[in-house]
């Protein structure tokens, strides 16, 4: 499993994929703006607000994938502050640790 080693990293990586996550078109689309932590080297945050809300800034943990690809973990804007996603992202870092480690040890099967 790929680990990155910075925010620079994964926007390379789904570029290089042909994807469109870190387009300024897409990144203007949603209002969005990408936060510098790399999370266990998969995982970072983003922040949006909606074009022309006057509501504060909502924050979503993403997963970068081996092949370039950006997922939300959980749901869209679904933190209210920034620490409250960064916790939710290393608990999710962890919980996939521990998958894998079930998977290692036989216990689990691979999922795809």
């Amino acid at each position: 499993m790929k680990r990155y080693t910075s925010i620079e990293e994964i926007k390379k990586a789904n570029r290089d994929a042909g994807r469109y996550f870190f387009s300024p078109s897409t990144m203007r689309f949603f209002n969005s703006r990408v936060h510098s932590d790399v999370i266990d080297g998969r995982y970072f945050l983003t922040s949006e607000r909606a074009p022309g809300d006057d509501e504060p800034r909502m924050f979503t943990v993403r997963l970068a994938h081996d092949d370039g690809d950006v997922t939300t973990v959980g749901d869209f804007m679904a933190y209210a502050t920034k620490g409250e996603a960064y916790r939710a992202a290393q608990l999710a870092a962890l919980d996939e640790r521990r998958r894998l480690a079930e998977v290692d040890r036989g216990s689990l099967p691979m999922l795809p």
